[in-house]
């Protein structure tokens, strides 16, 4: 009779080796499916932040095509013998609208030419909606290649300095942001540097020219987009 009971006891013990077993493959399957969960949600998260940034980055970094279309606006209809680079926004002049050859003195007609262009050229850089974006304002002088570097040079930069001369004199009289601009404008003489071509062949009356081109805050922008990176 014990040994009966002893029997039945035995068969009535519980196999608890193999239970832990499926409790502890359930654990796992279920601790491998929130892992899966949680890595799809992680990706789909962060892609959607990298979208963000890069919506951000470009819109940084559109502020030269931004300011190069409201300069192509604010000149379409102007009479000026000028060219705006569609890609830079630099706007060229040919010397002779300002100077006679071999000449730094500006020609009332290139007083008047300035007098059209300087004031609807800076209301566009200097505008609340882009002037935190300038830094700098820069007239080019060019020449070509007759005479020494050093001779062209200093040709250069007396052309340069005498448009700025001549938008800051009393003469010229007054226009919007004309104060603000003496913080940003400055003139620069690069000689016979940069000749121009046309049709493969060296030019020099399209090689003696007066550029005005602005430079961007390149530090604001790389510090914004810095910024937009390593923001969560």
């Amino acid at each position: 009779m014990m040994a009966m009971r002893n029997r039945r006891r035995h068969r009535e013990r519980p196999t608890n080796d193999f239970d832990h077993w499926i409790m502890y493959s359930d654990l796992m399957a279920g601790l491998v499916l929130m892992f899966i969960l949680f890595l799809a949600v992680s990706v789909l998260t962060y892609h959607h932040l990298l979208q963000q940034k890069e919506a951000r980055i470009n819109a940084l970094l559109g502020v030269q095509t931004a300011i190069v279309h409201s300069l192509e606006q604010e000149f379409q209809k102007s009479h000026l013998h000028m060219t705006i680079n569609p890609k830079t926004g630099d706007i060229q002049f040919a010397s002779d609208v300002f100077f006679a050859f071999n000449s730094y003195q500006v020609s009332p007609a290139g007083v008047k030419s300035l007098k059209s262009f300087i004031p609807a050229y800076i209301s566009v850089l200097l505008s609340p909606k882009y002037r935190h974006d300038i830094s700098a304002i820069v007239v080019e002088g060019y020449t070509d290649r007759q005479g020494t570097y050093l001779y062209n040079l200093n040709l250069s930069q007396e052309r340069a300095l005498a448009v700025v001369d001549t938008i800051f004199s009393p003469a010229f009289g007054s226009f919007p942001y004309q104060t603000e601009l003496q913080k940003y404008i400055t003139a620069e003489g690069r000689s016979f540097n940069d000749p121009v071509y046309i049709d493969g062949r060296y030019s020099a009356k399209a090689s003696r020219r007066v550029v005005f081109s602005f430079k961007l805050n390149q530090t604001q922008i790389m510090n914004a987009v810095q910024s937009t990176v390593n923001a969560p």
